[in-house]
């Protein structure tokens, strides 16, 4: 099913996280968002018989339900102080615009969850950085040496 791209999401956001020089505590919120990402897809797949959005339900909103409202997230961590900021950057993640109105921490994990579910769909990434507070992600194609040829900023 979909187990091996959210482990390479959760691998992805880690890695982001950590090109990113941020603390340790944020690497490794980015890398249980990126485990929990999908994990509306579950059901969506159970109950309509496809991952597309569009023919049943958002997952992403499904998802922040089945760990909210359900109370499965305390199965995944213990505390609640980043419950906001997990739901967030869940319900964002595969959203066409991030909404408004985030904070700073909120709208970087949403960014990032965002970026890394992409990035696994479509490349490998090599290097990222912040710059006028945008992600900005060197990459390169799933089949070319990321060690040469020219590299393409994702934002």
């Amino acid at each position: 099913m979909k187990i091996a791209h959210i482990e390479r999401v959760s691998q992805y956001s880690k890695k982001i996280a950590e090109n990113l020089n941020l603390s340790e505590e944020d690497i490794k919120l980015a890398e249980l968002i990126g485990l929990l990402h999908d994990i509306g897809r579950f059901e969506q797949v159970r109950l309509y018989h496809t991952f597309v959005d569009k023919d049943s339900i958002n997952h992403g909103e499904y998802g922040v339900k089945v760990l909210f409202e359900d109370e499965l997230i305390r199965k995944f961590i213990e505390e609640d102080k980043f419950d906001k900021i997990i739901k967030l950057a869940i319900l964002n993640h595969n959203r066409a615009k991030i909404e408004s109105g985030l904070t700073e921490r909120e709208n970087l994990h949403a960014k990032i969850i965002r970026d890394a579910d992409k990035t696994d769909i479509h490349r490998r990434i090599e290097k990222c950085k912040i710059q006028n507070g945008t992600i900005i992600m060197a990459f390169c194609g799933k089949n070319r040496d990321c060690g040469s040829g020219p590299k393409t900023p994702f934002l």
